[in-house]
């Protein structure tokens, strides 16, 4: 399984929906707190997905799935 990263701030809703969204899919990640900058920003690997919407859409593709389960 791919490293999942969550680039967040604890003041940051979208990064609280990142996060709950992979729990839900039970998905394992690793928080790195980013004090500055566009949070959330999501990486599976090497891939930057981007943030909360770029992550739900790109969830639904086959890529994610191969990215997931590498």
């Amino acid at each position: 399984m791919s490293k999942v990263l969550i680039k967040s701030r604890d003041d940051c809703h979208y990064c609280s929906e990142a996060k709950m969204f992979l729990q839900g899919m039970e998905v394992d990640f690793e928080v790195q707190h980013q004090p500055t900058g566009q949070v959330p920003q999501v990486y599976i690997g090497d891939h930057h997905v981007g943030g909360y919407n770029e992550l739900v859409d790109f969830s639904m593709t086959q890529e994610f799935d191969k990215l997931i389960n590498e």
